[in-house]
């Protein structure tokens, strides 16, 4: 992480027609090098399934499933990542990764469990962020210092001062 970022020469494969992405090619040569062959290409359903769950954690509804085996042309994979990406679930789950980092909880725990009164505000500020694409850079000045921000970022619909809440859950 503290070298230099250089372009590295895209290795030399045998199977070409495997994929035309650089980054395939990177993959596929370790691949062969090892004298390992690709796994065959996953079926429509069983992509579908494999995006759905890595990205919301759920999986895709039957109606969701016929729509992409039935979109056969060259950008339905990108559009079903992009309703992924789009849906609220995508925040829920992934804001979970970063309540474990905290060790966020609803409750002080111990004998007691004593509730963590206003605790549901973070969580829900974590999943409003990730759905709203906030750049990493932004979300970790506010978690440090979201509320001596001379620009806060200010929820409109809410009407709520977005960096304030992320400090919040260390007091």
């Amino acid at each position: 992480s503290l070298q230099p970022v250089r372009k590295p020469r895209v290795p030399d494969v045998h199977r070409r027609d495997w994929s035309d992405s650089a980054i395939d090619r990177f993959i596929l040569a370790k691949l062969e090098s090892e004298g390992l062959t690709p796994a065959r290409r996953a079926e429509r359903k069983i992509l579908l399934r494999r995006a759905s769950f890595v990205l919301t954690g759920l999986p895709p509804t039957p109606d969701e499933i016929q729509v992409f085996v039935d979109d056969r042309t060259t950008m339905a994979y990108e559009r079903a990542v992009d309703r992924l990406l789009d849906s609220p679930h995508f925040g829920e789950r992934w804001a979970r990764h970063w309540m474990d980092v905290v060790r966020y909880s609803d409750t002080y725990g111990y004998e007691w469990d004593i509730p963590a009164k206003g605790a549901w505000r973070y969580r829900d500020y974590l999943i409003r962020a990730l759905n709203e694409d906030v750049p990493f850079d932004q979300l970790a000045r506010e978690q440090i210092a979201g509320d001596l921000l001379p620009e806060p970022r200010i929820n409109a619909d809410e009407q709520i001062n977005e960096s304030m809440i992320g400090p919040m859950f260390y007091q």
